[in-house]
């Protein structure tokens, strides 16, 4: 089964490749929350135009309705018709602190020649982007975009990281700067495939940052999609614990790593990810937007028993057809 990628580097452009659109409003961490109640309280709806201030306006909607702070809001751009999806995380019962290591205090910095590759690659990307151009070259274990600069300049950074483990890893395991520890995340994922590069992405997965944690859980996304045996190396603890945070990049991108540790079905694993993460993947579930739902639809699924080769029709049909398979899972919001 091939699923659409989670990639928020490639879904998240500006609003000027939309169509200024909101599609869907979507929630979660709402259990015990009234999201109609949210929903009226929002100064947007879905079909208006996408506001600069619209997460600020989230925001402040939420503390209106509840009395308690929204986990988060995002704009999400752009879906197949160009529109924006609008996430919003709310306080209740299926939204969990999720745990981060300390910070790192060192001052360590990178090598010049890292930060150069990186800032090429970033900028080769986004000028692919503002082309309309976001097609990935296969699965290589890393992001490679179609587009001729962009993928030049992922190889480079490629190539380098492959020599430069060491330094890569002394970033982002001891730099105080979370913007470099962020960059350090990204570019291990374009290294070799090492116990070291793994361990170091998976404790990544905790850190104090939400844009480490995404780059470094992306990247392990990526090294599962070019080769799942790579799931045995990849304990689930994690990302298990993450599918609950307030934070909608740790929902989606521990959905994405999720999704191939099932593959094997565990039963174990889909056990623990029944009593322990049921409510939240349900929640995400009922989103919508099938590139961002068939993730937590297709471990839902899997807890299920559904067999793997329906999976992809079931996830990409209706959401009552689908509620309807899962059977005892599934509940009213």
């Amino acid at each position: 089964m091939r699923m659409r990628t989670p990639l928020v580097a490639l879904a998240v452009a500006t609003s000027l490749y939309a169509r200024d659109r909101i599609e869907y409003i979507e929630f979660f961490g709402y259990q015990g929350i009234d999201t109609q109640a949210v929903r009226a309280a929002l100064p947007f709806r879905e079909g208006d135009k996408v506001s600069k201030d619209v997460k600020d306006q989230a925001r402040l909607a939420v503390l209106r309705a509840t009395g308690r702070e929204a986990t988060d809001a995002a704009d999400l751009c752009c879906n197949s018709d160009g529109d924006s999806v609008i996430f919003i995380g709310l306080p209740g019962a299926s939204s969990h602190v999720f745990t981060h290591s300390p910070a790192p205090q060192g001052n360590v910095l990178p090598p010049s020649q890292l930060t150069a590759l990186y800032r090429k690659k970033n900028q080769a990307e986004s000028a692919a982007l503002k082309k309309g151009i976001s097609e990935e070259d296969g699965a290589p274990g890393f992001l490679l975009s179609k587009e001729r600069r962009a993928r030049a300049a992922a190889l480079a950074l490629h190539e380098y990281a492959l020599h430069h483990e060491d330094e890569i890893v002394g970033v982002l395991e001891s730099s105080s700067k979370a913007d470099l520890r962020a960059m350090a995340a990204e570019a291990l994922g374009y290294g070799a495939r090492t116990a070291r590069q793994l361990s170091a992405l998976v404790r990544a997965a905790r850190d104090s940052d939400s844009r480490v944690r995404n780059n470094a859980t992306r990247a392990l996304g990526e090294i599962l999609r070019a080769d799942p045996s790579a799931a045995g190396q990849i304990p689930p603890d994690t990302f298990i614990d993450m599918i609950h945070s307030g934070v909608w990049t740790d929902r989606n991108k521990s959905s994405w790593i999720l999704s191939t540790l099932t593959q094997a079905r565990d039963p174990k694993l889909l056990a623990r990810l029944k009593s322990e993460a049921g409510d939240a993947l349900l929640e995400m579930a009922r989103w919508r937007t099938h590139g961002w739902a068939d993730m937590p639809r297709a471990i839902l699924a899997r807890i299920a028993g559904i067999p793997e080769e329906q999976i992809h029709q079931l996830s990409a049909g209706p959401l009552d057809a689908f509620v309807s398979a899962i059977g005892p899972m599934s509940r009213p919001d």
